[in-house]
């Protein structure tokens, strides 16, 4: 299942807005290398090895770099900060079921949403639980 929602990122001392895709089908929680330097430069870290990954489409990118971020979704800090894969190859846009779709900045996999309590619901879209809520 998946959910579009407007949250806010905090990097070190910055904090910015994005549309995030929350995606259980996804093992990994991601960023766009251009979104992430523009706003908060190249302050990432180096990965001991490159991770291989696909898009929601299917198609392969790869991730050497990561940063700990501070999600906050409904006004809510998520805590503690979460680690996200920095991807340099991150298409404008993807066609999924016939449909062409503008990917967003953030797409949050399904570790980060178990660790943090949220459940996507049909009718509500992003929720969060009780567990977020007690970090």
């Amino acid at each position: 299942m998946r959910a579009l929602k407007n949250v806010r990122i905090k990097f070190m001392d910055k904090e910015v807005s994005c549309t995030a895709l929350f995606d259980t089908g996804s093992n990994y929680t991601v960023i766009q290398r251009t979104f992430f330097e523009k706003n908060f430069g190249t302050n990432w870290l180096k990965l001991p090895r490159t991770i291989k990954l696909y898009l929601v489409n299917g198609e392969f990118v790869e991730a050497d770099k990561y940063a700990q971020i501070t999600i906050i979704i409904d006004d809510v800090e998520l805590l503690p900060p979460e680690i996200v894969l920095i991807v340099d190859k991150f298409v404008d846009e993807i066609e999924v079921e016939g449909r062409k779709i503008k990917l967003p900045e953030l797409i949050i996999g399904s570790g980060t949403m178990d660790k943090y309590g949220i459940i996507l619901d049909p009718k509500e879209g992003v929720k969060l639980t009780g567990a977020a809520l007690l970090l």
